[in-house]
């Protein structure tokens, strides 16, 4: 018999390794991962010195997860 909990606490999703790379991340969540604000990485990407965004919807804009991977590790080692 398994055991259920009366908690209404959602479960984390896991997702697995070839879909994980492939997750969108937007701006916020972008700068959080950089350490950048929003309004930097906005104008970053506007001059071509931060990798071009994925349109998402009428101003929506997010970049694929292996993208940000990529970046957050050039970033580490320049430092």
């Amino acid at each position: 018999m398994a055991y259920r909990s009366n908690s209404n606490a959602p479960t984390p999703v896991v997702l697995p390794p070839s879909l994980e790379r492939n997750r969108l991340l937007n701006v916020k969540q972008m700068a959080e991962l950089t350490g950048f604000s929003v309004a930097h990485i906005r104008r970053l990407y506007r001059s071509g010195k931060f990798p071009t965004p994925i349109r998402i919807g009428g101003r929506a804009v997010a970049w694929p997860a292996h993208v940000a991977a990529k970046l957050v590790g050039v970033i580490e080692e320049a430092a």
